[in-house]
């Protein structure tokens, strides 16, 4: 208990805000229109594959940009670009990733970025939808659709900027684009899992 008195009053002391959920809306509408920037820190682009038949092994990205041009009027006008950037793939395992990096795999010399252009998005319930749209991955563009969910909008307490949250997972199949090494032995359908927040650009 005085453990968790000490830590009370150093974060009193701090001056850090204290965050009120009652401020954070769960109704898009809600956010003010206009451009919003892909928060890097607080966003996750984590695929998995199936490995061997044994689990679903998981790697990440660390290096993405993007931005939303988003309309609280007509939701479904929202527009976005997301930019990944190969060469920061991260599987907890350098000599992997360095292979990962060569031309068998991502051939991130070559191409070193993929992106994902938003062309439709069609709202599915209250928090709910699916983004379609554009993936260009190693040289090959194929359509994407994403379900996606809003977790919500409001003001960062510690940024002062209005944050919009969103979670989104989608599947497509690695050989689409070329990536057709140790098939069937390693998973042909990859899963992307995304998790975002995008600060509203003042």
């Amino acid at each position: 208990m005085r453990k968790l008195l000490a830590v009370i009053l150093l974060f009193c002391s701090l001056g850090l805000p204290a965050t009120s959920r009652a401020e954070i809306s769960i109704d898009a509408s809600t956010a003010p229109y206009g451009l919003y920037k892909l928060d890097p820190d607080h966003t996750s682009i984590t695929f998995k594959i199936n490995h061997l038949g044994f689990s679903h092994y998981t790697g990440r990205f660390d290096r993405i940009e993007g931005y939303m041009n988003f309309n609280n009027n007509q939701l479904e006008a929202s527009t976005s670009d997301i930019i990944v950037y190969t060469n920061s793939i991260n599987v907890n395992n350098q000599k992997l990733e360095e292979d990962l990096r060569t031309g068998q795999w991502f051939d991130v010399i070559k191409f070193p970025r993929a992106s994902f252009h938003v062309t439709h998005v069609e709202r599915t319930g209250r928090m709910t939808g699916k983004v379609s749209g554009d993936l260009t991955f190693l040289g090959i563009k194929r359509r994407l659709v994403l379900d996606v969910t809003f977790i919500g909008t409001g003001v960062n307490d510690f940024t002062k900027q209005q944050v919009l949250g969103f979670s989104a997972v989608g599947t497509f199949d690695r050989s689409d684009f070329g990536m057709s090494n140790l098939l069937p032995m390693l998973g042909n359908e990859v899963v992307l899992e995304i998790e975002a927040e995008f600060d509203k650009d003042n």
